[in-house]
């Protein structure tokens, strides 16, 4: 119960501050479910203590990767989470002192989606707020 009333107070607490709520974007592919190389979605920017990036990038999706990323709180931080369709391992990496490593095998070999990339994106953004800057 003392774990439920806390995790609670987090939330709330999170909520009553708006600028501390992370920005994210799914990169790859632009169009959900394509597997073709093409230009991607462009990562939130502009404002710094917000985002991370103040100037917009223009990603290029090679084919059959599914890649995800989020500004970390006030935009300290840049987590991203990145497969590829045809692949088996998932890998996350953010700025905060983290390089990029396999989170987790795909649920199918071969088989990764863009969904396990955005898992792989929140334990990247996880290990960014634990590590010191």
């Amino acid at each position: 119960m003392k774990k439920i009333l806390a995790s609670t107070a987090l939330i709330a607490g999170l909520l009553g501050s708006g600028t501390a709520f992370a920005v994210a974007t799914v990169i790859c592919p632009l169009t959900v479910g394509s597997t073709a190389a093409g230009v991607g979605a462009v990562p939130a920017n502009g404002t710094a203590g917000t985002h991370y990036m103040t100037r917009a990038i223009a990603p290029k999706c090679s084919a059959n990767t599914n890649v995800a990323g989020e500004d970390g709180t006030s935009g300290a931080w840049y987590a991203v989470g990145a497969n590829s369709v045809k692949g088996k391992t998932n890998f996350g990496g953010h700025t905060n002192g983290g390089a990029v490593a396999k989170t987790v095998d795909c649920t199918i070999a071969g088989g990764c989606t863009a969904a396990e990339a955005v898992t792989a994106r929140g334990v990247a953004n996880t290990a960014a707020g634990g590590s010191g800057t």
